[in-house]
């Protein structure tokens, strides 16, 4: 059974050992008694002829009485308490999930094995449970064995931005409840930390060069690629940047030089028949921002059909060149139809469209009242004050429909959604939207206005957001991704592709997202490419970029140790009080009393032997 002493000043009563044995060392001065016969001298002690002083080593009942007093004190007083068999200290550890982590990874390892181990006090064992502060994050580690939860740590990641811990640190407290300890390890010193949580920082400053973004620009028929570079410290940095291509070939090695502090841009063409590529910059502590991967970035292409009259050409002609937008003729494969609408007719025509009155009488009165917007992504920010509308024909709108802007109390755009049923064979439910403007634009100045054109715009983008098509764009890492898919019930689930350096899909990079999860689709946590298919339908292709600055700044990163000793608490929670102390304390009384009886005086040998002294030898 293991035993704690939890007052090892106690042990300071054991010098009472050597005075006891100090004190039988001296002896008391003989005195002259007569005897009355001489075979008694056999029998006497010998004892110091001079009084006072050190002598040989006497063997008595009260010495050994009298250490034992002394040992069994000394027990009393360092006050031991037995480990409980089945005692647990728990300690649950959230680690940052912020990317600049990553650069401390071998430090989180060498720090924890030296902290944790002393954090077990009394217990009998140590239950351990590492989380992350990203609270979506699975748990990295539950159970009791240390260098299992250490070796645990060789496949976490931390890629993530800037995050709040606190709904972590309320899952790691709820598993450890009030008796446990909970720590918060990071690279940074942090402010006062909610759930009696304790800190553990383990960072230390770091310089760092990596890039930050990257934009595109056409010349003539090729494409230029420009990428930002940054120096995240406070000397100047010189480092070497070079493309590598899907071949595997790489560009002439090409140095650039950054102030401190400071950013700059680097731009090549790029590769004509070529759709992605790799520029990697010289490597340091911080390899999340050392490479760039592009992709050739192609939006989906919105096919819109006209059916507009003569007087809405115009119209027509600043609608098509908005970009990527394709006029087809057969309003079949038309993913949006332009039309100019007579009210008489009896229905609007079905599919998504961008409905405008086609008034045939002409008419100079102006409407009157104000002019209200309502509350709509499409209208937000949107400024329609200047807007001058003439009287004419209106169409009859349901009671379903979202009106987005009135004059006085007519509804001037309005927006309607139905659902229609695509074909048999498909059998998927779609979704159909269309913008009405409730007055002839020719009879009114919204041709000139820019609010216009933004809120055809925005109405278009959320056409092409929604439809169903390959789209090739750049992407940071764990950006949120809106990726629109088919939703029948026959409808394939989402799979989402890694892919290496060299091209080839990464072994055990593939993950498969059910359609219930694709509104949470993020980017991966890691650079690279990767694609996102449903079934054998390519949805995206992408390359992801880290671009978190703050995370890349590690000039502020340092060290610091809060976590706090064991208390009395967990002392008493994991150990038992001596049961037998009543009886030391007995054993203790009960030698006291036989050493003062072995050792008190004495009677006369006058009173013992009341016979006629005889002289000793010598004596006459």
């Amino acid at each position: 059974m293991n035993i704690v002493l939890t007052n090892p000043a106690g042990f300071f009563a054991l010098l009472g050992i050597p005075a006891v044995i100090l004190i039988h060392f001296l002896q008391r001065q003989a005195r002259v008694i007569p005897i009355s016969t001489l075979f008694l001298l056999a029998h006497t002690q010998r004892e110091s002829l001079s009084g006072r002083r050190f002598d040989r080593f006497t063997n008595s009942v009260p010495l050994w009485l009298q250490l034992l007093m002394v040992l069994l004190l000394t027990w009393l007083l360092v006050l031991p308490r037995y480990v409980r068999p089945a005692s647990t200290q728990q300690v649950a550890i959230v680690l940052d999930s912020s990317a600049s982590m990553s650069v401390f990874k071998d430090k989180l390892v060498i720090s924890l094995r030296e902290k944790l181990p002393p954090l077990q006090g009394n217990a009998s064992r140590l239950q351990l449970y590492l989380f992350e502060s990203a609270a979506e994050k699975p748990v990295i580690y539950a159970g009791n064995d240390l260098e299992e939860a250490l070796t645990s740590l060789e496949d976490w990641n931390p890629s993530a931005g800037s995050t709040d811990p606190d709904n972590s640190l309320r899952l790691a407290r709820s598993r450890v409840s009030r008796e446990g300890i909970l720590i918060y390890v990071s690279d940074t010193p942090g402010a006062d930390l909610p759930f009696d949580a304790q800190s553990l920082s383990i960072g230390e400053p770091r310089t760092n060069v990596g890039f930050t973004g990257v934009a595109f620009e056409n010349e003539g028929d090729a494409v230029r690629w420009n990428a930002l570079l940054r120096n995240y410290s406070d000397s100047p940095q010189t480092r070497t940047w070079q493309v590598v291509f899907t071949d595997g070939s790489r560009s002439q090695p090409q140095p650039v030089t950054l102030k401190k502090n400071s950013m700059t841009t680097i731009s090549s063409a790029f590769p004509a028949g070529s759709n992605r590529l790799r520029v990697v910059l010289t490597s340091d502590d911080f390899s999340l921002d050392d490479e760039l991967p592009i992709v050739l970035p192609r939006p989906k292409s919105l096919k819109y059909y006209l059916q507009v009259s003569e007087k809405h050409g115009n119209i027509a002609s600043k609608f098509g060149r908005f970009r990527k937008l394709e006029e087809v003729s057969d309003p079949i494969q038309a993913d949006l139809s332009l039309v100019s609408y007579d009210p008489l007719l009896p229905a609007l025509p079905g599919g998504n469209s961008i409905v405008m009155v086609d008034e045939t009488t002409q008419s100079r009165k102006y409407l009157r009242g104000g002019i209200v917007a309502e509350k709509h992504p499409l209208m937000d920010g949107i400024n329609w004050q200047s807007l001058l509308v003439r009287e004419s024909i209106q169409i009859q709108l349901n009671k379903t429909d979202e009106v987005l802007l009135w004059q006085g109390n007519r509804p001037l755009i309005a927006l309607r959604t139905s659902v229609l049923l695509e074909t048999p064979e498909d059998a998927e439910p779609r979704g159909v939207r269309q913008l009405i403007f409730n007055f002839d634009l020719t009879l009114s100045n919204a041709e000139q206005l820019e609010s216009t054109a933004l809120l055809l715009h925005r109405f278009s983008q959320g056409l092409r957001n929604r439809k169903v098509a390959l789209e090739v764009l750049n992407t940071e890492t764990g950006q949120p991704l809106r990726i629109a898919t088919r939703g029948s019930a026959q409808a394939a689930p989402l799979s989402l592709t890694r892919f290496g350096a060299d091209g080839r899909a990464l072994e055990g990079g593939t993950e498969v997202i059910k359609l219930t999860q694709a509104r949470f689709l993020q980017a991966p946590s890691q650079p690279g490419f990767f694609e996102i298919r449903q079934g054998d339908e390519l949805l995206l292709e992408s390359g992801c970029h880290f671009a978190d600055t703050r995370e890349a700044d590690l000039r502020a990163c340092r060290s610091d140790d809060q976590i706090a000793e064991l208390s009395g608490k967990a002392v008493e929670r994991n150990t038992r009080e001596d049961h037998l102390w009543r009886l030391w304390v007995i054993i203790i009384l009960v030698s006291l009393l036989l050493a003062w009886h072995f050792t008190r005086d004495r009677p006369r040998d006058e009173e013992e032997h009341p016979a006629d002294p005889l002289p000793i030898a010598g004596n006459p």
